[in-house]
């Protein structure tokens, strides 16, 4: 019986890496197939909108009193459930209390708000026929806030450039698989990077999501 048990613990040994491996492979398709499915709104929102790419945010009749840019591309999307990585250890509502999104927008480049959100009642977003390289330049990627413990949330669905600080409800890419990246660009496809092929020591800093 004792040596029964033996093997059995051995076996449960070698294999509960190989499930946990096989269980965090199928996260990462479920995650990367909804990043594209997220992609795909977007361009559908762009074509309804004189080719412009989706707002940051806007003021709204919700408790939150405004909707960010994922739920401006809920129309063209069949659930919200696109908005998440199974991945992801960050919560699925920000500190307001409402959903978010484990995707991160590369908003200061692709629309004209500023940071601190001041001229967030009259931004727009920029043309995507303006963009010179929609093939290597980021729309979204696996995000979490910039900053931990933000007032914010520990969600970044307002994705920082690599050039710029830390700022309070503001992210940078989350590494989730095997420390790369889902990353959408803009013109549909996506791609898992590692932080060095596209987020630091690049040169420029902001290569992978300027608009030239």
């Amino acid at each position: 019986m004792l040596v029964v048990i033996a093997i059995i613990a051995i076996l449960a040994a070698i294999l509960f890496p190989v499930f946990s491996a096989a269980r965090e492979r199928a996260r990462a398709i479920s995650c990367m197939s909804n990043a594209r499915n997220l992609g795909a709104a977007a361009m559908l929102y762009v074509q309804d909108y004189d080719e412009k790419l989706p707002l940051a945010a806007r003021f709204a009749a919700t408790p939150t009193g405004f909707v960010t840019w994922h739920n401006l591309l809920t129309p063209y999307a069949r659930n919200t459930g696109i908005w998440f990585c199974p991945s992801s250890q960050v919560g699925r509502t920000d500190a307001s209390g409402a959903l978010t999104t484990h995707y991160g927008y590369n908003t200061l480049y692709l629309t004209n708000v500023s940071q601190d959100f001041s001229n967030v009642v009259t931004h727009s977003g920029y043309s995507l026929a303006g963009i010179e390289q929609p093939t290597d330049t980021v729309l979204f990627a696996d995000a979490s806030a910039s900053i931990p413990g933000s007032f914010c949330g520990d969600d970044g669905k307002f994705l920082l450039p690599p050039s710029r600080p830390d700022a309070h409800c503001w992210g940078r890419p989350n590494f989730l698989h095997h420390e790369a990246a889902n990353v959408i660009w803009l013109d549909g496809h996506a791609t898992g990077r590692k932080v060095g092929q596209f987020y630091a020591g690049q040169t420029p800093p902001d290569r992978w999501f300027d608009r030239q």
